[in-house]
């Protein structure tokens, strides 16, 4: 067999072609260098705004003013104040109007009804027309399930109308509200 190629006039190696696919890597590398170069500098251009936004606002006001003592009081006790009414609609006004009339009996009339749901408890006055018929409230709410402690706090007598007389009194008891 005799072999009819030059392998000296030849390359082995087509020059051109890998010249081409150099350039052509090396263009694709220096177009994703600009674009990084380019967001590198953006977001240096937005940090740097975030941080001179942040020092104007942070050197513009170093921190709340001070509060008096006497301001703090004042806006605790009011406050205070918002969370009693709070407390006060949060009672079930219906469930106690019906625990205290199936214990009132005749001859007596409530005045004043104060719950206060954190001890339990409720004070309320009233209009007796004798004597007998207080016994008799203070029994039934003794014999009650939903009143315990029941204490006769005053009495005293009171005209009511022109000419009926009373006794009025004032009552504190324990009360489950729930």
């Amino acid at each position: 067999m005799k072999l009819t190629i030059n392998l000296a006039t030849r390359r082995y190696l087509n020059l051109r072609l890998l010249n081409a696919w150099l350039i052509g890597g090396g263009l694709l590398l220096a177009t994703l260098l600009v674009y990084q170069v380019r967001e590198i500098a953006g977001n240096q251009v937005e940090f740097n705004k975030i941080k001179r936004e942040s020092a104007a606002l942070n050197s513009g006001r170093p921190g709340a003013a001070p509060v008096s003592p006497e301001q703090l009081k004042s806006v605790e006790s009011g406050i205070a104040f918002a969370n009693e009414l709070i407390d006060k609609k949060t009672l079930n006004w219906l469930a106690l109007l019906d625990k205290l009339e199936g214990v009132v009996p005749p001859g007596v009339a409530l005045t004043q009804v104060e719950p206060a749901l954190k001890e339990q408890s409720l004070k309320f006055a009233g209009v007796a027309y004798n004597f007998s018929n207080l016994r008799t409230l203070l029994e039934n709410m003794e014999q009650s399930p939903n009143f315990s402690e029941v204490y006769l706090l005053g009495q005293n007598e009171v005209k009511v109308g022109k000419s009926q007389q009373g006794i009025g009194f004032t009552i504190s008891c324990k009360v489950g509200y729930r």
